[in-house]
């Protein structure tokens, strides 16, 4: 059997639902009360397996509270839930391991009974997508805070980031010569070019030429193509 509370402030509702429900095998209705309080005062058969909590009733999310700290085991079923999403939210911060909707049917809130004593999350979709929906959001938050801060690439602060020298590679890259081309261009041996290109992506923080160029041009550069970045002149 599963023993459940019934709580409800409006005496007619929780007095209906123990009624019904007590004739619904596997269904036992050990207590049926205004408040969490009496309900408790009443119990004498053990600890409940799931009490029905009127969401309705003012400081709600409080006796949920209260109903886990004395039986860490029951699962909360939470009735005429507000489908807002702060409603929601504090619900399922109180440790509420099921909901049922104001329009939900009688089966429903007993097919939702029997599931949240198996351990089943049950509740209706618009509640399931909210909570996801804030999930989502809480996740992505975290994720922003944990990335490093995304630097922005210009002229200005590429000059202060690369020497002159990565400057004037740099530059010969973004118009598509290799590192052959740019030995030749710049009289240097292959190997010094490929060793600026690699200091240069070490600080861009790319993985290739072709990031790097585009990390750029896709910042300040991009919106000035008539200024491209001009090699110094060496002597």
């Amino acid at each position: 059997m599963i023993k459940v509370i019934v709580v409800s402030d409006i005496k007619i509702y929780c007095e209906g639902l123990s009624r019904i429900l007590s004739n619904t095998p596997p269904i036992e209705v050990i207590a049926a009360e205004n408040n969490f309080e009496n309900a408790v005062n009443k119990v004498k058969q053990g600890t409940p397996d799931v009490v029905l909590l009127d969401m309705t009733m003012i400081d709600s999310c409080r006796i949920a509270q209260k109903v886990l700290q004395l039986y860490p085991d029951s699962k909360i079923v939470a009735l005429a839930v507000p489908e807002d999403e702060e409603s929601i939210m504090e619900c399922a911060q109180a440790g509420i391991a099921g909901y049922v909707a104001r329009e939900a049917s009688l089966d429903e809130l007993i097919e939702t009974v029997i599931g949240t004593q198996k351990g089943e999350f049950r509740c209706p979709p618009k509640i399931a997508a909210c909570i996801f929906k804030t999930i989502k959001r809480i996740s992505q938050n975290a994720k922003d805070q944990c990335l490093p801060p995304v630097v922005q690439y210009d002229r200005d602060n590429l000059v202060t980031v690369l020497t002159k020298r990565e400057q004037q590679i740099y530059s010969l890259m973004a118009k598509g010569q290799s590192n052959k081309q740019i030995s030749h261009k710049l009289v240097i041996e292959v190997s010094t070019v490929k060793n600026h290109v690699h200091n240069i992506l070490v600080k861009l923080d790319v993985k290739s030429r072709v990031q790097a160029v585009t990390l750029v041009q896709r910042n300040a550069l991009s919106n000035k193509p008539d200024q491209d970045i001009s090699p110094p002149s060496y002597c």
